[in-house]
């Protein structure tokens, strides 16, 4: 299973922060049980059923539906790298940049783009709503802990949104060469609705039934089971498919990194920062960016890092009505920079590129969203 020395490395090196991590924070014998827990599991579940939905994408030639669908309405391809992540990431879940990974590779070299941007895009449309959209959970809790409307919350978050919509468009006009090729089509709405359902159903019956609160496994073993029967699997692909999702190098790199979430959030890290930082009079506005986002890139989820810090921040947040976002911006900017991210490690090794590649495109646009955080703040 470990044929890649690269992702072996990593795995390593996670699990012996986790091990670091539970010598430093006292960790309990007796709390192991609150590390596999039902989340745990759960996480681990729904990214297996991520994969086998992206492998079966790619056995059934599934993205030249999406790819026809984008270029005939465009004419450009590029646009087939921010479609499918942007609409997937209006449906918060594990992994779920893997959703739409093989559908930007192959536009990606379509327009002979190197790997990494291929990564990028589809990494960063996927979280570009995350700062403002309120199926994520950890913007109603941000709104909650700091006693700000949900709508009041979403308006004033909805910039930053638009933000990140603007640095992924301008990068990938300037990174990536339009496709000529592409011819844009005549259709009427008929036609275009019809184009839309047949390649977009996935996510449309995603969306429809997340709205109606379905357990997410739910969803995703009915899209799986969907597709094997609307695409006509084999019953050897089938179980192909689901043997390589479970025995995966991107399932044993979850199943560590959830290991790891674990033992940060049952061990008292976060308060012997804070202490270090009170005892030293650090500026106020400096725990406001640290906590969130150190506590979002140790556990590569954001809502633990707005909703395990914003309980120690609240006094601050009284005292200016700007800190409430900045720490949910910092919060989501730790996660998008995160090594233990899901999204991030996940496609990372899907992609087969180094943590250098990943690095050299990401952390400049999470730094100029950071940065407008901090000045509207300061201001």
């Amino acid at each position: 299973m470990l044929k890649n020395s690269r992702l072996l490395s990593t795995t390593f090196f996670i699990f012996a922060l986790a091990i670091l991590f539970l010598i430093l924070g006292h960790f309990k014998i007796s709390d192991f049980h609150k590390i596999f827990n039902y989340t745990f599991f759960n996480l681990l579940i729904l990214v297996i059923l991520v994969q086998a939905i992206t492998t079966t994408f790619k056995i059934k030639n599934y993205h030249l539906k999406v790819l026809k669908l984008i270029s005939s309405l465009s004419g450009d391809i590029r646009y087939s790298l921010v479609a499918p992540p942007l609409i997937f990431g209006l449906l918060p879940m594990p992994a779920g940049a893997m959703l739409t990974a093989e559908l930007s590779n192959k536009a990606g070299k379509e327009l002979n783009a190197r790997k990494k941007w291929i990564f990028f895009f589809n990494y960063w449309f996927r979280h570009v709503c995350e700062f403002s959209w309120p199926l994520y959970g950890a913007l109603i809790i941000a709104a909650g802990l700091a006693n700000i409307p949900v709508k009041d919350f979403i308006i004033s978050t909805l910039p930053y949104t638009g933000f990140a919509f603007i640095i992924g468009l301008f990068l990938l006009f300037t990174k990536v060469k339009g496709n000529g090729n592409g011819q844009k089509v005549k259709a009427n709405s008929f036609e275009i609705v019809k184009y839309l359902l047949s390649a977009l159903w996935p996510v449309i019956l995603i969306i429809l039934l997340t709205l109606l609160k379905v357990d997410l496994k739910v969803i995703l073993l009915t899209v799986l089971i969907l597709l094997f029967l609307l695409e006509k699997g084999k019953i050897k692909e089938i179980t192909t498919t689901i043997k390589n999702s479970i025995f995966s190098e991107i399932t044993l790199i979850v199943f560590v990194v959830l290991i790891f979430k674990g033992v940060v959030e049952n061990t008292n890290i976060l308060t012997s920062f804070a202490n270090l930082l009170e005892r030293h009079n650090v500026p106020k506005i400096v725990p406001v960016i640290i906590f969130p986002m150190t506590m979002a890139f140790l556990t590569g989820i954001t809502s633990a890092g707005i909703g395990s810090t914003a309980p120690i921040l609240s006094i601050l947040f009284i005292q200016n009505s700007a800190f409430p976002y900045l720490a949910y911006i910092s919060a989501i900017s730790g996660v998008l920079i995160s090594p233990f991210h899901l999204c991030l490690i996940t496609t990372k090794e899907y992609y087969k590129i180094s943590f250098k590649d990943v690095y050299s495109t990401v952390l400049l646009p999470v730094f100029l969203i950071q940065g407008v955080a901090i000045i509207r703040a300061l201001l």
